[in-house]
C-alpha cells in the first residue's frame, strides 16, 4: 500500500478501455471487455499482497495495534471497497458491454456510477498510501469522509462527461446497407444515391446483399472515375471486414 500507486495506474488504465474511450455506435470488443477485467483482478490481487505485508511489519497481525493506526485502517476499508465494487464491475458492468442495449443511456447508469467509485477509489487508495504526513490530523473518519466527498465529485463528473460516451459505446451497430450507401455519398456527395438507382442499384439490393452490393457498385464508380471505385472500394472493404464480411467479398 505504500507501493499502491503502480497498482493504482495499472487498474485505471484497464478502466479507460471502458470508461473513457469513445469507440462509436458499436459494442465494446469482447476482448477488451476481458483486459478491463483482467486489469481489475490483477490490480486487486496486487493490492491485498503488499497490504498484508505492510500490515504484517506495522502490527504483526495484533489486532489492537491495528486498531490504533487509523491510516492502516483506512486502507483495509478503501481495500474492502475496491474489492466489492471490483466484484460488482464483473458481474454487472462488464458484461453489459458484451452486445448492444435497449436502452443504452440507462444502461450507461451502473457502469458510470460503478466505473467512477473504481477509478475514485484507486486515486484515494494512493492518496492514503502517502498521506502519513495528513494522517494524525485526518484520523480514519477524517480520510473516510474525504472519500465519501471525493467519490461523489467522480460520480457527478462521470454522470455528466462519462455517461453519454458508454451510452454511445451501446447503440447497436448501424446495418451495413446504411453504412455502404453513406460511403456513397463520401465519395460522389449528395447525389450518390442517385447515380446507384441510375444504374439499376437499389437500396433494397444492397441490404439483401452487401457484399454483392460493394462489386456493382465498384463497377457502376469505375464508369464514373476509377479514383471513385478506389475510394469507395477502400472505405467498403474495411466496412465489410469491420461485419465479417470480407472473405466472403
Amino acid at each position: 500500500w505504500t507501493d499502491v500507486t503502480g497498482a493504482s495506474v495499472a487498474a485505471n488504465t484497464y478502466l479507460g478501455d471502458i470508461e473513457a474511450r469513445a469507440l462509436g455506435p458499436v459494442a465494446v470488443p469482447d476482448l477488451t471487455v476481458t483486459k478491463a477485467a483482467n486489469g481489475v483482478t490483477l490490480a486487486l490481487i496486487a493490492l491485498w499482497i503488499t497490504g498484508f505485508a505492510v500490515i504484517l511489519l506495522d502490527t504483526r497481525l495484533d489486532l489492537a495495534l491495528l486498531w490504533g493506526k487509523p491510516k492502516l485502517l483506512a486502507k483495509l476499508t478503501i481495500a474492502g471497497l475496491l474489492t466489492i465494487n471490483g466484484i460488482a464491475l464483473h458481474r454487472w458492468v462488464f458484461p453489459l458491454f458484451s452486445q448492444p442495449q435497449d436502452d443504452p443511456h440507462r444502461a450507461a447508469l451502473l457502469p458510470a456510477v460503478l466505473g467512477a467509485i473504481s477509478a475514485t477509489t484507486w486515486v484515494f487508495a494512493a492518496f492514503v498510501g502517502v498521506g502519513k504526513a495528513v494522517a494524525p490530523a485526518l484520523g480514519y473518519s477524517g480520510f473516510m469522509a474525504l472519500y465519501v466527498v471525493s467519490v461523489a465529485i467522480g460520480i457527478v463528473v462521470s454522470l455528466t462527461y462519462i455517461r453519454p460516451r458508454l451510452a454511445a459505446q451501446m447503440l447497436p451497430p448501424e446495418p451495413v446497407h446504411t453504412i455502404l450507401e453513406m460511403h456513397t455519398r463520401q465519395v460522389l456527395g449528395p447525389v450518390g444515391m442517385d447515380y446507384l438507382h441510375s444504374h439499376g442499384i437499389q437500396s433494397a439490393d444492397i441490404a439483401t446483399d452487401p457484399v454483392a452490393a460493394v462489386g456493382r457498385i465498384g463497377e457502376a464508380l469505375e464508369g464514373f472515375t476509377p479514383e471513385a471505385r478506389e475510394q469507395f472500394d477502400r472505405l467498403a472493404h474495411a466496412t465489410l471486414r469491420k461485419h465479417d464480411l470480407l472473405q466472403a467479398a
